[in-house]
């Protein structure tokens, strides 16, 4: 074979290589971006996640200085809680879309952990005197 038969049969392997190797790379950018993008919103996600618990300990705290009467307070951290359930149902959300594990051992027991909180929350509610509970 001649140099210039060697140099084209090198220059239509090249051609080829690139042709069939293009689609893999842009499969992985694709990967890549979409991990990236989940990961952005979930920094996102925890962000907001973070304000809404300072709105929620600045009204006790307002509540606890009497700043605020109770009804008010009651109304916006009901607002403010309800908040944070959607922020954490969408954090749940992204971190399945993100192929982490389901829900473990540990997760498990932060859950039993919430129910007992929000019960005994609730406990303390009926226990407010003027609130239908025991005075």
């Amino acid at each position: 074979m001649s140099i210039p038969g060697l140099f084209i049969a090198l220059l239509l392997s090249l051609i080829a290589l690139a042709i069939v190797v293009r689609p893999l790379l842009g499969a992985a950018r694709q990967r890549h971006s979409a991990g990236s993008s989940l990961r952005r919103e979930s920094e996102r996600v925890q962000t907001y996640y973070e304000r809404v618990l300072t709105n929620i300990r600045d009204l006790d705290e307002d509540f606890a200085t009497g700043k605020i009467n109770e009804d008010d307070y009651r109304a916006e951290r009901e607002v403010w809680a309800q908040r944070g359930i959607r922020l954490l149902r969408v954090q749940d959300q992204l971190e399945r879309e993100d192929g982490s594990p389901a829900a473990g051992e540990g997760e498990e027991r932060i859950d039993r952990a919430i129910e007992e909180a929000v019960a005994a929350y609730r406990a303390a509610q009926l226990a407010v005197p003027g609130k239908g509970g025991a005075a």
